[in-house]
């Protein structure tokens, strides 16, 4: 299973946003079983966080519900094990607290994370593969 970062997410989510195609495309994959991939706790985490701070708490629960409902997707809890690994992220690299979380857990899967962040965020980091969502969605 790859780790699917919030930046894909989002993009999905969003219409407007010039990368929403890309992410539409492999959401498309995930319904028709062609794709499978696993969500950090911390992403939910990290919507709940921006949603609030948006003031759109009242779409969140429909938000959550439908990244529930997709099929494919498996959730994965935040462990002691990838905390620790995030900190360590955090003071060697200099990553963001979210980036390191999600560079955490996908090292603690299998190292592969999908995600529209290039060199600034996971790129750099030995055993992290990150998977171009625009590769993944022309891929069969």
């Amino acid at each position: 299973m790859v780790l699917i970062e919030n930046d894909v997410i989002f993009a999905y989510m969003n219409e407007n946003d010039e990368k929403h195609r890309i992410a539409e495309k492999i959401f498309h994959k995930l319904q028709e079983g062609r794709l499978k991939l696993d969500i950090s706790g911390v992403t939910l985490l990290e919507i709940e966080l921006i949603y609030k701070s948006q003031k759109l708490e009242d779409r969140l629960l429909e938000v959550i519900s439908a990244l529930l409902s997709l099929p494919n997707v498996g959730f994965i809890p935040i462990t002691p094990e990838i905390v620790i690994t995030s900190v360590k992220l955090r003071q060697e690299l200099g990553l963001s607290f979210f980036d390191s979380h999600y560079a955490a857990t996908a090292l603690y899967l299998d190292g592969k994370i999908i995600s529209f962040r290039a060199r600034r965020a996971y790129d750099s980091i030995p055993r992290l593969e990150r998977i171009d969502p625009v590769d993944e969605s022309e891929s069969d």
